[in-house]
């Protein structure tokens, strides 16, 4: 499928220029969570329109916004911002985070219900509007593929089956990706398809190849969070992957999803941190200009345009 839906229409892939493939503009979270952890909470217009102002003038030119319903999208919201930076695409997301932010809605809906309000907002529109989804999600908890997480992912595969679009999913510290990745493409998802989020948070270069080797992209998206460790860490990670040929199934983000993370709240690395910081170390470190382009324009441009 070459049409890549943003909250703005279809666009081409050559559209799609410099991309960050998986990252947050405006939160809603559920009461218990915004209890737990006021700092989920994105719920500014203004100061999301400022950081992807930011991200624009560094030379972003596509943000893929992830927050599922379960985590508390607020479509319109989303689009106001996407309305106020036009010369940014936003993709926005169907489908489902994971099973803890579900709740008991994970066992009281079913499956059948689940696949379709996902394939509705990826053909009809989110929430009453005429913005639909051009991403499909699902995730799973921490070393945990039980059936909560696996139904989460047949439901994406479903809405693949009928949309063709394309699911980046979430692993939590990045385990249990290559599981994702193993049902997804046994339920008939093309592996060239597929996107396993934040795993960089487990900085295990065998078992990101092994997910490479079934054709599945791997997403990269800790840089600048040195709760995670190192930045020198991450760069190694994915010097290592270039060298063992896995270059062109990288994708890049931030996943910025708390306003301290944010400049316009007084907080960092910012919406900007891998167009500029990030990349002026990797190249000061040996990676090339060609291969950081690999990973932020051309590679996420097969990824939507379907490209092997």
């Amino acid at each position: 499928m070459a049409e890549i839906m943003t909250t703005r229409g279809p666009i081409s892939p050559d559209q799609l220029g410099v991309t960050d493939y998986h990252e947050h503009l405006y939160v809603e979270p559920p009461s218990w969570l915004h209890k737990s952890d006021p700092d989920f909470a994105l719920n500014s217009v203004e100061k999301s329109s400022e950081e992807l102002q930011r991200f624009a003038k560094a030379g972003g030119r596509t943000l893929c916004e992830l927050t599922a319903v379960d985590f508390g999208r607020n479509i319109n919201k989303i689009k106001a911002v996407a309305d106020n930076v036009p010369e940014v695409n936003v993709i926005v997301t169907a489908g489902y985070n994971r099973p803890s932010y579900m709740g008991r809605w994970v066992h009281a809906v079913s499956e059948a219900d689940m696949i379709r309000d996902t394939v509705r907002d990826l053909t009809k529109g989110i929430d009453g509007t005429d913005v639909k989804a051009g991403i499909i999600k699902c995730g799973t908890e921490y070393n945990n593929f039980n059936e909560s997480g696996q139904k989460l992912v047949r439901v994406a595969a479903a809405a693949y089956r009928e949309t063709g679009r394309p699911v980046i999913t979430h692993t939590t510290a990045g385990t249990m990706g290559y599981e994702q990745a193993s049902l997804l493409i046994e339920l008939g998802v093309d592996p060239h398809r597929i996107a396993l989020s934040h795993m960089d948070r487990n900085l295990d270069a065998g078992d990101h190849l092994r997910v490479t080797k079934l054709g599945v992209y791997v997403g990269y998206d800790c840089f600048g969070k040195t709760k995670y460790g190192p930045e020198s860490a991450r760069l190694a990670l994915l010097r290592e992957m270039l060298d063992a040929g896995a270059g062109h199934r990288i994708l890049i983000g931030n996943d910025l999803g708390r306003p301290s993370y944010w400049k316009s709240y007084g907080g960092g690395p910012g919406l900007d941190f891998v167009l500029t910081e990030f990349q002026e170390r990797a190249l000061a470190s040996g990676f090339t200009k060609a291969e950081l382009d690999m990973m932020l324009i051309d590679n996420p441009r097969r990824f939507f345009a379907g490209e092997q």
